[in-house]
């Protein structure tokens, strides 16, 4: 029988502006969605009622990551460079840091206690202990240009970890017009390079390690045999441009990919035919999605972007 998909929320009249990131807890029971409008706020996954409302003033919030397997711990990027630290128990406390003097925090990733940022070209790993100690541990430098790319403009668009062939802790860095970097977080040095002929928009990799599915910004998605970097096939969704999400789902049998015109859709990752079609009730593009397995249900939540022009 084929998996079947219904609208479980709809959680609204909070944001009042792009909706940025979307995270669940570890053990699903709590959804944390960021704004453009300097918000962050906390939802059950449950009952679908809001329980906390953090505001950070006019520092919109880019990036959200739960610090597993915590159910009361997470750390947001801010557009002035800042991480913040929330922790919630019987009330709600924030401390947080400049971790990027110059750049917004777009990107979060995180293992055990080394939590990575991405900001533009910047990319920091850092040693998060304690409520408020940061330590920071390296700074990855961009990958080389080639003569295809050595005029554009180095920006980070993805951060993941996985337990790859190279270390059981790699960092994949992925940049918008430069690839994707493999960096061995034991060894602290770049473990390889993986060049593709799209832009890069956002990725996601297999539990395994083995498969990259790629956000290509014009066409659809991409998935990779990381291995060798080969291709082994697509699904066609125009992005017109967008950074629209990308995620492998269901232990990594399926594609979740978001789109510009108000819906998500989902592949079977190997013989890439079309499982089904969520439709956001929105005319905006659904920029931003996130899953998580909680028992016998699965959970996925958009968000929308109002699009320009």
């Amino acid at each position: 029988m084929p998996l079947q998909y219904k609208l479980y929320h709809c959680l609204e009249e909070e944001h009042q502006d792009t909706i940025t990131s979307l995270a669940f807890s570890s053990h699903g029971t709590f959804l944390a969605v960021g704004s453009l409008d300097g918000k962050l706020s906390l939802w059950s996954t449950l009952s679908g009622r809001k329980l906390h409302v953090v505001v950070t003033g006019s520092n919109a919030v880019l990036s959200i990551i739960w610090m597993m397997p915590s159910e009361n711990h997470l750390l947001c990027g801010l557009a002035n460079g800042v991480v913040i630290s929330i922790h919630i128990d019987d009330c709600v406390t924030v401390t947080g840091f400049t971790a990027h003097s110059s750049s917004p925090v777009e990107y979060l990733a995180v293992m055990d206690c080394i939590v990575v940022t991405g900001a533009r070209l910047e990319v920091f790993l850092w040693n998060h202990e304690g409520t408020a100690k940061w330590t920071q541990l390296a700074q990855i430098l961009p990958p080389p240009s080639i003569s295809v790319n050595h005029e554009s403009e180095v920006i980070v668009t993805s951060l993941a970890w996985a337990c790859m062939k190279y270390s059981e802790r790699t960092l994949l860095v992925a940049y918008l017009h430069h690839g994707i970097l493999l960096w061995d977080a034991i060894k602290v040095k770049m473990a390889h390079f993986v060049y593709v002929k799209t832009l890069v928009g956002s990725m996601s990799v297999s539990r395994d390690g083995n498969v990259l599915v790629v956000s290509n910004v014009t066409t659809g998605f991409n998935i990779y045999h990381l291995n060798d970097s080969s291709l082994d096939g697509s699904m066609l969704q125009p992005s017109n441009g967008m950074l629209v999400p990308v995620a492998f789902i269901h232990g990594g049998q399926a594609v979740l990919g978001g789109s510009p015109c108000g819906k998500v859709q989902i592949w079977d990752s190997t013989d890439r035919s079309l499982l089904g079609t969520l439709m956001h009730d929105s005319e905006y593009g659904v920029l931003q999605a996130h899953v998580k397995s909680r028992e016998d249900r699965f959970l996925i939540a958009t968000g929308t972007c109002a699009l320009e022009g």
